[in-house]
């Protein structure tokens, strides 16, 4: 498990490549995880989200928008995100 510090990690990791979708999550309490599949397309600085715990999907989410769309700014800040 590698901590994600910032969106520019969270990018690099995420990052289109055509093989497979990045896994990530956030540490909440008592150890609990929340999952998410991630996938970052540069071209558009969108994001495709998959959250794991309910199978739905946030599609072509602006970079700039994820911090209101998302939990994964605050996770960052907080050192509570990590790539699996």
């Amino acid at each position: 498990m590698t901590p994600i510090l910032s969106i520019e990690e969270l990018k690099a990791a995420a990052l289109y490549d055509e093989r497979e979708i990045a896994e990530f999550f956030i540490l909440l309490n008592f150890g609990a995880r929340s999952s998410k599949r991630i996938v970052y397309f540069p071209d558009t600085d969108t994001f495709d989200i998959n959250n794991e715990i309910d199978n739905s999907w946030q599609e072509d989410l602006p970079a700039s928008e994820l911090a209101n769309e998302t939990l994964i700014v605050e996770a960052i800040e907080k050192n509570a995100f990590y790539e699996y």
